[in-house]
């Protein structure tokens, strides 16, 4: 389907033009020869002798008179396709989502320019003079409006295809003859209006879309993306990524800041790259109340910009009180590492370190145990005891001091509880062969395999790998959060090289394949690789790493006393180990943040007392939005997912939402952190709307083509009231326009008459 322009010209082109008294075209043709030749044949005599040019100038006149008095004797129409006015129906949908607040429409915004056109300018009554209208506004939904009034530009977020397929549903049963679509195109909901607009086109339901907007902001710096951390430990530093666009400002210095409150805690400065191109920027943040916190970030407004409400965002970040991390440390004498790692620990909350320390034949000491039966038998003999913990440290023991099963229940605890384990000091080379040596990220190399300058281990002071030497930093652990002294990197670098030297190395095999190098050997090597001092590697699901140094207590113990880069390191690694070992409730959110009106969908995996999915579960949620309401909901079992109980509702608020999952079958017999769970989520404003919030011409032709509409831009909008009464739809009839009773062709007439009297009278013909 096409318009068709009751146009003279269009229409004898394409074969509209015809005469009602039924005589065709040829016939027509033979009928003006015919005439032409009469004339031609009374002027072969004239009354007075005239010129040539003259007679065929008279012969033309006089011709061209009979033919327009033999058109007008015929009746000559133009037929086109037209809707009968009042008997059809027509949609009108209106944009109202946030996109639709920004002002690039001559000073003002789409949405007061929409207003203008439709509401005070007439544009609704028009077609109300043609079609019964009806009116709609919709974002993410659609609803009836009668009013401007009714208009909020509230929507935080567009979908073109639910108000398309709205109205049609609406209007079902009646004759609709069209859909006006007034929007910017900036539709961010993953469906396709396209294939709604195909299946009106079906239809002859023709979509006329107007386009609101610019289709290029020249100047715009707006926050695509953020991602942190949810959850934090007391005194952690994490990083915020913050993905950021930008049109019309490469190069430009801005300031990125992140608000507590009105008080920024960090700021930095960063250079704009290309232009139309995401790049992400990291800034680091350490919480400084424990809390759950709502931070804001926030990219200074620069000059020119026209969407100002993309340059900040709201996140949430829990830095609440929690149950401490217990690390199991087995140790196999007194040494200074044991005592300076102890005391690392201490004063951090988020850390509980259960030793067992060997110090004689037979004689052990425990330190920091909860209960009297803690470690009471030495290494945990059970699973369940075992998985209590969330790492394992083992500090220079010997490989006889476990049994098989112990050390089958350590490689267990880390494939599959997702434990952390750390081997700090001297591997046993007894390990060989075990389950120990394929957790760790090196291999383990017998002594005599070694050349023999790196023969003798950290034991042997007078050797090359008992010497002092400092520690150089990898380009993975100069950016890894394990090595972090300070967020600047220059000052971090600082912070390095002011620490103190470490004394002797035990020298292991090469790094594994899948194994990240953190801190290594200046100048030892072994197999053309520097020799590690600290490796990571993921194993299973946990993780693990070596120190192959016994002397990072030289940190402190070298350093002023007020220094806290030792603590510092181990609180960090210790952490980094431990967080990956899940809880027996871990709670799951489908996003980092949410909008109000959006889905939230929570899932909660429960684990037995042997850390297994528990499917027999009965879960509750208690959530308490920004204003003190409080549901309890009930989580279903999903039956996919073993363990995992799932639950959904629509945010309606925005603010914190706090969240209680309760596991009310294990609640009589189990420890507080296996049968409830806190957590908490944060609904903040929208996003969406502002990014890619240039109008989507491209999108809106194709609605349009694809149900036999047309497109206008918003300037040209006027253009559809003379057009769409001729666009063919399913109501619209075929009517005959007669042309012979024209104003303009009578007038003709006139003057070609008038014209061939005074020439006559001229020439003194009769």
């Amino acid at each position: 389907m096409q318009f068709i322009d009751p146009n003279l010209l269009q229409a004898i082109e394409e074969g509209r033009f015809s005469f009602a008294y039924g005589i065709s075209l040829p016939i027509f043709l033979l009928i003006v020869l015919a005439l032409i030749g009469i004339v031609w044949f009374s002027y072969r005599k004239t009354t007075r002798q005239i010129s040539n040019g003259w007679k065929s100038f008279f012969i033309g006149l006089r011709s061209l008179v009979l033919i327009l008095l033999l058109v007008c004797l015929l009746r000559p129409v133009i037929s086109t396709t037209q809707v009968t006015p009042q008997e059809t129906y027509l949609g009108v949908l209106i944009d109202d989502s946030e996109s639709m607040q920004v002002q690039d429409q001559d000073s003002q915004s789409r949405a007061g320019a929409v207003s203008n056109l439709l509401f005070e300018n007439g544009f609704l009554d028009r077609l109300g003079e043609t079609f019964q209208v009806r009116s709609f506004r919709f974002d993410k939904e659609t609803r009836r409006i009668a009013t401007a009034s009714d208009l909020l530009g509230s929507g935080n977020a567009s979908s073109l295809e639910q108000a398309l397929q709205y109205v049609d549903d609406q209007l079902n049963g009646l004759p609709l003859a069209g859909i006006v679509l007034v929007t910017d195109g900036a539709d961010n909901t993953n469906s396709d209006p396209v294939a709604v607009a195909e299946s009106l086109g079906s239809r002859q339901v023709p979509v006329f879309t107007i386009g609101v907007g610019q289709e290029n902001i020249p100047q715009d710096i707006g926050i695509v993306d953020v991602s942190s951390a949810r959850t934090v430990l007391e005194g952690s530093v994490f990083d915020v990524q913050v993905a950021i666009n930008h049109q019309g400002y490469q190069g430009v210095p801005v300031e990125v800041s992140i608000l507590d409150g009105d008080t920024p805690v960090v700021s930095e400065t960063i250079t704009l790259g290309e232009a139309g191109v995401t790049r992400r920027y990291d800034l680091q943040l350490t919480p400084e109340r424990r809390e759950e916190i709502v931070y804001e970030l926030q990219v200074a407004l620069q000059e020119g910009e026209i969407i100002p409400e993309n340059n900040r965002y709201q996140f949430l970040v829990d830095n609440s009180e929690k149950p401490p991390l217990d690390i199991l440390y087995i140790e196999g004498h007194p040494r200074n590492e044991y005592k300076f790692i102890r005391r690392a620990v201490q004063g951090d909350s988020s850390l509980r370190l259960a030793t067992y320390l060997q110090t004689g034949p037979e004689k052990f000491y425990r330190q920091g145990i909860e209960s009297a039966t803690e470690l009471s038998s030495g290494f945990p003999e059970t699973k369940e005891d075992l998985y209590g913990y969330e790492t394992i440290i083992l500090g220079d023991i010997e490989a006889s001091f476990f049994n098989a099963d112990q050390l089958q229940m350590i490689e267990d605890f880390v494939a599959e509880r997702g434990g952390g384990f750390l081997v700090s000091g001297m591997v046993d080379e007894g390990y060989q062969n075990t389950p120990i040596a394929d957790i760790l990220p090196v291999t383990i190399v017998e002594e005599n395999f070694l050349p023999s300058h790196l023969r003798g281990g950290i034991r042997r002071g007078d050797h090359p790998t008992g010497e002092l030497y400092f520690p150089r930093l990898t380009r993975n652990g100069e950016f890894s959060p394990l090595m972090r002294l300070s967020s600047d990197d220059a000052e971090n670098r600082r912070l390095w090289q002011e620490l103190p030297e470490l004394q002797g190395i035990h020298v292991t095999g090469r790094a594994k394949p899948g194994a990240t190098v953190l801190l290594e050997h200046p100048i030892l090597q072994f197999q053309n690789q520097p020799l590690p001092v600290i490796a990571t590697q993921r194993y299973g699901s946990g993780r693990s790493m070596s120190i192959n140094t016994a002397s990072t207590w030289r940190w402190q113990m070298m350093m002023h006393s007020e220094d806290q880069s030792h603590e510092t390191l181990w609180r960090q690694m210790l952490r980094w180990l431990a967080v990956s070992a899940p809880e027996r409730i871990t709670i799951d959110f489908d996003r980092e943040f949410y909008n109000v009106g959006d889905e939230v969908s929570i899932s909660a995996t429960v684990l037995g007392d042997d850390y297994e999915p528990d499917n027999d579960a009965t879960l509750w949620m208690q959530l308490v939005d920004p204003e003190g309401q409080v549901r309890d909901i009930p989580m279903e079992w999903d039956i996919e997912e073993d363990g995992v109980y799932r639950v959904s509702f629509v945010a309606e608020n925005e603010g914190v939402h706090e969240l209680l999952v309760d596991v009310t079958s294990a609640a009589a017999d189990a420890a507080p952190d296996s049968s409830e769970k806190h957590s908490a989520f944060v609904v903040t404003p929208s996003l969406r709307e502002y990014s890619n919030a240039n109008m989507d011409a491209g999108l809106l032709e194709r609605v349009a083509a694809a149900s036999g509409g047309q497109y206008y831009n918003f300037s040209e909008a006027g253009n559809l009231l003379d057009e769409i009464e001729y666009v063919p739809n399913a109501y619209s009839r075929e009517i005959q326009e007669d042309l012979w009773d024209r104003p303009w062709l009578l007038a003709l007439l006139i003057v070609l008459l008038c014209t061939d009297w005074i020439a006559r009278r001229m020439k003194g013909l009769s």
